[in-house]
């Protein structure tokens, strides 16, 4: 077995960068994996990446031909445990189920605990997240808010294009920490030093959002009230989009639409979460309609469509991920993205929703070839990639006001 581990790195205008971990194991092309029954419970006792020996209950989701193992813990985190990581593996005549809130509330403030932050956490619990924050309870409620109208905003969009989404398995997890210097002390140690950087990340590995008090400075208290949260989030729209771009990776990988550790094209994933990070902080629900210009990606896609004197080919963007980790070249990657995903979904929805259905029939642990990305989006949007890609490039949405 090998590992590949990649951050893509997202350089914004304001000077933030977003890191989103996208962490996948990768099976040699000579090692068969096996699904196993997703419904037993085991407990499994292995030495982590730290050489922290754990013990885990969980399911076991696939067993390598070598004897390795991709575990999901009771509170969603995937594991990946080498034959020399191993040290034992008990079947049980119990079913797996995901721990309920309570458990899961304990078990994020003891990992804060583990992870070094001694500041008092709260739990906020809602009806799908558990939010386990040192940022006080009206920031934690605030958070938790946004995101269950962003659930819903998000579950409401795809209602009826048969994409077979449904509620989350697991509760979803987030920590929100009281500032800057907690989040980069657990993000370091959580996910490394690549994602301390960012103002927030959704961890694919562990299933959790890692942000701060985006509403906070040094030279101000925590806000007080929602009302006192609103105003100060109105003041930094893109802190907002931060917070939503990456509830919306939470969602759309537990809601059924990717499947973590997946080979999910990173454009299709960046390019959904940007499709919804548009909160409307003056409407009460939070969005008025989903969907509508991504105002801070426009501006980057019109200066890229500027540069180009002619329509280039989509081929590069689709068959690899490279620009999208090249941080030379990632922010314009991204806003092509956007405006890619933007486009198909105005234009071309029905055959979205088909490449959509193809990806989420991809299994874990297997990377596809360059020919089988293009095979894919082909096989939905038409073989002839350069008409398509004039099209995009010319529809006149992009230049009108």
């Amino acid at each position: 077995m090998r590992r590949h581990f990649y951050y893509e790195l997202i350089r914004g205008r304001s000077l933030r960068v977003i890191v989103v971990a996208l962490i996948s194991w990768l099976f040699a092309a000579d090692v068969r994996a096996d699904e196993a029954t997703p419904s037993a419970l085991h407990r499994v006792t292995f030495a982590d990446d730290r050489s922290v020996t754990r013990t885990v209950d969980c399911r076991i989701l696939l067993t390598a031909q070598d004897g390795g193992l991709l575990l999901e813990g009771r509170d969603g985190k995937l594991w990946t445990v080498s034959p020399k990581q191993l040290e034992k593996s008990e079947s049980s005549d119990e079913t797996f189920q995901p721990l309920p809130a309570d458990q899961l509330g304990q078990q994020l403030q003891q990992e804060l605990i583990e992870f070094g932050i001694k500041s008092p956490s709260e739990i906020i619990q809602t009806k799908h997240y558990v939010i386990c924050s040192t940022a006080g309870r009206k920031y934690g409620e605030w958070v938790g808010g946004l995101f269950e109208r962003l659930h819903d905003a998000f579950h409401l969009f795809w209602k009826e294009d048969d994409l077979n989404l449904h509620e989350p398995e697991f509760l979803l997890t987030a920590f929100v920490l009281k500032d800057q210097t907690e989040f980069v002390q657990l993000a370091t140690q959580h996910d490394g030093a690549d994602a301390a950087v960012s103002k927030g990340y959704f961890s694919i590995e562990t299933n959790r959002i890692v942000m701060f008090d985006l509403s906070a400075t040094q030279n101000s208290a925590p806000a007080k009230s929602f009302e006192e949260i609103r105003q100060k989030m109105r003041k930094s729209p893109f802190n907002v989009a931060t917070v939503i771009h990456e509830a919306t990776h939470q969602i759309a990988f537990n809601s059924g639409m990717h499947t973590r550790f997946a080979d999910n094209p990173v454009w299709l994933t960046e390019g959904m979460a940007m499709f919804f990070e548009v909160p409307d902080l003056e409407s009460h629900s939070g969005w008025k309609t989903v969907g509508k210009m991504n105002q801070t990606r426009l501006v980057r896609f019109r200066e890229l469509l500027k540069q180009q004197r002619e329509p280039t080919s989509l081929h590069s963007l689709i068959q690899s991920d490279s620009r999208l980790k090249d941080a030379a070249v990632a922010e314009a990657a991204y806003a092509e993205s956007w405006a890619l995903t933007y486009y198909l979904i105005k234009n071309r929805k029905v055959d979205y929703i088909t490449y959509l259905k193809t990806l989420q029939g991809k299994s874990r642990l297997k990377a596809d070839t360059p020919e089988e990305r293009l095979g894919d989006f082909s096989k939905a949007f038409g073989a002839n990639l350069d008409d398509l890609g004039r099209d995009f490039k010319r529809w006149p949405a992009w230049r009108s006001k």
